[in-house]
């Protein structure tokens, strides 16, 4: 039993417009062909479709029942075809976005109420972890844009530079060093110093920059960025953080320009040779302009 298309579509033209008539003119041939199409058809199947009943065609049981089969096929290709579409305008694809904290407000706040707003057909998970992780889960296809801080001489993996800036020393107003126009790591001997994750790149530079001294703070605490700012703003210690951070803690520290400079970026990442999504391309766009526009207008 070998069914041609073209006989399975003369069929279902029959059945949705109720005549060989309608259904030529709706395939765009004539009325012979539809004709000869369902003749063919019944002759393969070994089936009565229809009965005349003066110049109406009356479906049997057989056709009411094949014609079902036929719609559940029609419906599987009309959602091949809308899956296409969706594929194609990135419409209702689960998009997965992971972001380090500094980055979530107001950066990717933000941009997602810009870009994406009110459109209900694109479906949104975003997950809030640290770099490595987000490193790794885009590594894996498991996010379609990560959003990290990292080494300014990062450029591979699919990486767009969002933002650089220099690393501040955060502190209370009234600290007793509120009023330097830099902090050293000298100046920090005797005070308990703030420091971020050793995952950080922040870390791994500021490590370095107090090996050099011969003495070490007195006191350190470890934590993350934002951690390290809200303490700061207690009068906990001295956080070393960078600007971005320091922003996104909204809180009342003041900021002064550590020396050595240390540079912290901050990157957008893909998994390596994903397909590229407009609306993520978007996303990026917003989040580099908004650090962009905020940073030159106060920056350490």
């Amino acid at each position: 039993m070998r069914l041609k298309p073209r006989q399975v579509e003369a069929f279902r033209g029959v059945m949705m417009t109720g005549g060989i008539t309608a259904a030529a003119e709706a395939m765009n041939v004539t009325q012979p062909a539809v004709s000869r199409l369902i003749r063919d058809l019944e002759e393969i199947l070994q089936l009565t479709l229809f009965q005349r009943q003066g110049t109406r065609l009356v479906p049997t049981a057989e056709a009411t029942q094949l014609y079902r089969e036929v719609e559940r096929l029609y419906l599987g290709l009309d959602q091949i075809a809308q899956a296409a579409d969706d594929i194609r305008l990135h419409k209702n694809t689960v998009l997965r976005i992971g972001s380090v904290t500094s980055l979530v407000r107001p950066y990717l706040h933000q941009a997602i109420i810009e870009t994406i707003g009110d459109r209900l057909d694109i479906p949104l998970v975003i997950e809030v972890e640290n770099s490595r992780h987000i490193w790794d889960m885009v590594e894996q296809n498991h996010y379609d844009l990560g959003l990290v801080y990292g080494s300014p001489l990062m450029g591979d993996k699919d990486a767009t530079l969002l933002h650089s800036s220099n690393a501040v020393a955060a502190m209370a107003a009234d600290h007793r060093l509120a009023k330097r126009t830099i902090i050293t790591p000298q100046d920090l001997i005797n005070e308990r110093v703030l420091i971020p994750g050793r995952n950080s790149p922040l870390r791994l530079a500021l490590d370095r920059a107090f090996s050099s001294e011969d003495h070490q703070p007195i006191s350190t605490m470890e934590s993350s960025m934002l951690n390290c700012c809200h303490f700061a703003a207690a009068g906990m210690g001295v956080g070393i953080v960078d600007w971005t951070s320091l922003r996104s803690a909204e809180t009342s520290a003041v900021a002064i320009p550590f020396e050595p400079r240390i540079e912290v970026s901050y990157f957008a990442i893909r998994p390596t040779g994903a397909r590229r999504i407009s609306i993520l391309d978007q996303v990026v766009g917003r989040v580099q302009a908004l650090m962009r526009k905020e940073n030159s207008v106060i920056r350490p």
